[in-house]
């Protein structure tokens, strides 16, 4: 029986590259399937956006 777990990301765990890529890069083997909501991604956008003041939208 293959299972497959649904984690939900916050955007605590979203920010930090490393592990946002190491998070997606699971899910994309198939480990788990990784939801977020838009509240969630306006978040993670504007910490990351707060931490590098070199980047724009």
């Amino acid at each position: 029986m293959d299972v497959k777990f649904v984690a939900l990301l916050d955007a605590n765990v979203l920010c930090p590259a490393t592990l946002r890529d190491l998070l997606l890069r699971l899910a994309e083997v198939g480990l788990f399937t990784p939801k977020w909501s838009h509240e969630i991604h306006n978040e993670w956008i504007r910490n990351l956006l707060s931490n590098r003041l070199d980047l724009t939208t």
